[in-house]
């Protein structure tokens, strides 16, 4: 059997013969091709609001009567290879073309059950002179003598309406005529549910219910209404007369010595009758009452212990045997939760999220999905949040600490220490660490493992803080977890940096990093980067950014309102895809690479998905998974293409494999290699990626030209640390560090 989308398809349905389907099963698990094919196809047909070609479509992929023909094994074969080439490049096309085999495989392989008179009904419909003859048969049925009928009417041609000829049932409909089982099983059930009820009025499900009794071996004692006591100078006490069972009273006191005390007998070796009393006066006192009247009847019940009675000279009086007692079980008592117990106790305040304008994503813990975080909403230890791109929200603390985040971030609110000092874990990310005025200010911070205690020592001080992992250029970013990068540069005032027992104080203007395992240094002076500054941000981001706010809604689920905005307008669009590569769904932001409408937008998108690598090997694997699922053609290529090339590898021959990447025929691909050039180089040249290669050849020469001349090289080294630009002053240490 050949390995065909249509028999993969017949194979996921699970309509092949058990051999075939063996056969296409190796087949597949040799094929890095067919298994990632079939993860997709499984992919495409659970997505949510996956698009469909419109009704009334026209050419391949899009006509109906094409996906029918191809299904039906009715198309011809020089149009098969071609059908199944859109399907393989268009998500879109192949849940088509699955979900409509899947449909017809339920759907042909389950009989209609079509009501007869429905049948009928809907045979005649369209046909007035077939309805009418079929309603005046239906009548002559019904009639109770068939010569009171009328002959038809003559019709208006005064032609005699002839009877219906008899109608013909489809083939494939006929199964539908069969009886169900599912009255039989509906009586079945109701007779099961009546005979509990019966079962349930005789006691209940014990081991005292009578089957119980009589699958154990256990004769059934009927129970006896018992008889009035005779009368006795010995009243029993209030709670004897209550007793469930009777019991046998002592004789009267006489002058002969009293007869042998009567043992109960055994529960089992009784006999019940109904009629017969249950008192000590049908027992003559001549008579031992081991001789009794088989008809009488004892029933034995517990005695309760009394205290021994001392033998006396006198036994002309026998002691009183105490009267029988009905025990009723001790029945267990409910266990209540313990008044002591603790209820568990509510998340604590630690801030408050006071910006307007911005977005940040919360994760709720009931359902696991993201929301938009409310203006002025509390917040809680424990809340894990996400700063969406390219948005500047401000959190302000106890402390009168205020967190200004700048991009794309990741952090959790903690529980204060026991000083009443907040603490804040920063994944990663970029923010400022400012004063509500208050000089003196505190705040712990986690930066991703790296801990310790900032204090701004004045009123108006200001500290800068990157927290990122750098992934060096052309390293598998699923091999390591990156390299951990932090610079904290001083805008403004004084401030302290507390690591353990070692503090140190970083001087306005300077920059306190952290590489890797390295010990931290201090450089300086330097001038601001340019990311603390809020006209940092294009004006095409800041224009998406003021649009999307407004059409998100706060209550629904993140995720859901960003894709249904990449619909919108092509800026809108752009920034709900990075926003959705920030809360970890990478398929828009991949798919924005083969719209050519959005080549504006590709520097932004590919940066986005280089940091995005770099957050950690379980990110990188997430977008390598994607792509697979998007491409599983050129996957592969394209996900090391979002590695870069370091310089050894340029030198090694990496830079021709980008100049001919620059002809492929995919724009996915050309655009990731044509921005791994401009990355290196600096130079943007005069390609469009979203342009046909035959349409690009002058700008494809310029850069063979840079490729035979040795100038694709970089134009700073790749550095994990920021640039920063020196002061010129007098005895300034000038240390800068190429864009990580």
């Amino acid at each position: 059997m050949r390995l065909t989308l249509r028999t993969m398809l017949a194979y996921l349905d699970d309509v092949l013969d058990p051999a075939d389907a063996e056969t296409l099963k190796k087949k597949i698990e040799e094929s890095d091709f067919a298994s990632g094919l079939v993860a997709r196809i499984r992919g495409v047909l659970k997505k949510l609001r996956m698009d469909a070609p419109k009704l009334d479509g026209k050419g391949m992929g899009n006509d109906a009567n094409t996906v029918a023909e191809y299904l039906d094994s009715a198309l011809t074969q020089d149009r098969v290879a071609e059908f199944e080439r859109v399907c393989l490049e268009s998500d879109k096309h192949l849940s088509e073309a699955a979900s409509c085999h899947q449909i017809l495989t339920i759907v042909l392989g389950k009989a209609a059950d079509v009501p007869p008179d429905l049948r009928e009904r809907i045979y005649v419909l369209g046909n007035p002179d077939r309805a009418q003859a079929h309603a005046a048969q239906g009548a002559s049925a019904a009639a109770p003598d068939a010569s009171l009928v009328p002959p038809p009417a003559p019709a208006g041609n005064g032609k005699p309406v002839q009877p219906p000829a008899p109608l013909e049932v489809p083939e494939y409909l006929r199964a539908g005529r069969s009886s169900s089982v599912w009255p039989l099983f509906g009586f079945t059930a109701a007779t099961l549910l009546l005979g509990l009820v019966a079962l349930r009025a005789l006691g209940p499900f014990d081991k005292n219910h009578p089957v119980a009794k009589l699958f154990a071996g256990q004769p059934v004692v009927a129970e006896v209404p018992s008889a009035p006591p005779a009368p006795s100078d010995i009243t029993p006490k209030a709670e004897e007369k209550t007793a469930a069972t009777a019991t046998d009273t002592a004789p009267a006191a006489t002058d002969t010595a009293p007869s042998a005390p009567v043992t109960p007998a055994p529960a089992e070796n009784v006999a019940a009758t109904p009629t017969a009393p249950n008192t000590a006066t049908d027992v003559p006192p001549s008579e031992s009452p081991d001789k009794s009247s088989p008809d009488k009847v004892i029933v034995a019940a517990p005695v309760a212990p009394t205290p021994s009675v001392p033998e006396t000279p006198d036994t002309t009086i026998p002691p009183v045997p105490p009267p029988a007692v009905a025990v009723t079980p001790k029945l267990p008592t409910p266990k209540l939760p313990s008044s002591t117990e603790a209820p568990r106790p509510k998340p604590a305040d630690v801030g408050r999220y006071t910006s307007d304008g911005q977005l940040m994503a919360t994760l709720d813990p009931n359902d696991g999905l993201w929301y938009v975080k409310q203006p002025q909403e509390i917040l809680s230890a424990g809340e894990r949040l996400v700063v969406l791109p390219p948005y500047r929200p401000q959190l302000a603390l106890p402390s009168a600490v205020q967190l200004n985040f700048a991009g794309e971030a990741s952090l959790r609110m903690e529980e204060p220490d026991e000083n009443r000092i907040p603490r804040v874990s920063v994944a990663y990310g970029r923010f400022l660490a400012a004063t509500a005025g208050k000089a003196g200010a505190q705040v712990q911070l986690d930066l991703s493992g790296v801990k310790g205690q900032l204090t701004l020592v004045d009123a108006d001080s200001v500290l800068a803080i990157k927290v990122a992992r750098w992934v060096p250029p052309g390293e598998d970013p699923e091999a390591a977890p990156g390299l951990l990068v932090i610079e904290m540069y001083n805008a403004n005032g004084r401030a302290s940096w507390q690591q353990g027992e070692t503090k140190v104080d970083i001087p306005a203007r300077h920059v306190h990093v952290y590489v890797g395992t390295d010990p931290p240094e201090t450089h300086g002076p330097f001038f601001s980067p340019d990311w603390i500054d809020s006209k940092s941000i294009k004006t095409i981001d800041r224009d998406a950014a003021i649009a999307l706010e407004k059409l998100v809604d706060f209550e629904r689920p993140l995720n859901l309102s960003l894709q249904e905005l990449t619909t919108k307008e092509r800026h809108v669009r752009s920034l709900a895809a990075r926003c959705q590569a920030a809360l970890g769904e990478f398929e828009p932001i991949l798919r924005e690479l083969s719209d050519g409408n959005q080549y504006s937008f590709w520097p932004s998108e590919f940066d986005a998905l280089q940091q995005a690598l770099s957050r950690s090997p379980e990110t990188a694997a997430k977008v390598r998974q994607t792509l697979s699922l998007l491409r599983s053609v050129d996957g592969k290529e394209m996900y090391r293409l979002l590695w870069g090339y370091s310089e050894e590898q340029l030198a090694q021959g990496a830079v021709g494999t980008l100049v001919k990447l620059l002809e492929h025929e995919q724009m996915d691909v050309r655009v990731l290699a044509y921005s791994n050039l401009v990355s290196i180089t600096g130079v943007w040249g005069f390609y469009r990626a979203e342009r046909s290669p035959a349409l690009n050849k002058t700008a494809i020469q310029n850069w063979k030209d840079r490729k035979d001349k040795n100038t694709i090289i970089y134009r700073l080294p790749p550095s994990p640390l920021d640039t920063y630009k020196p002061i010129n002053a007098p005895g300034a240490e000038a240390k800068t560090g190429g864009k990580g």
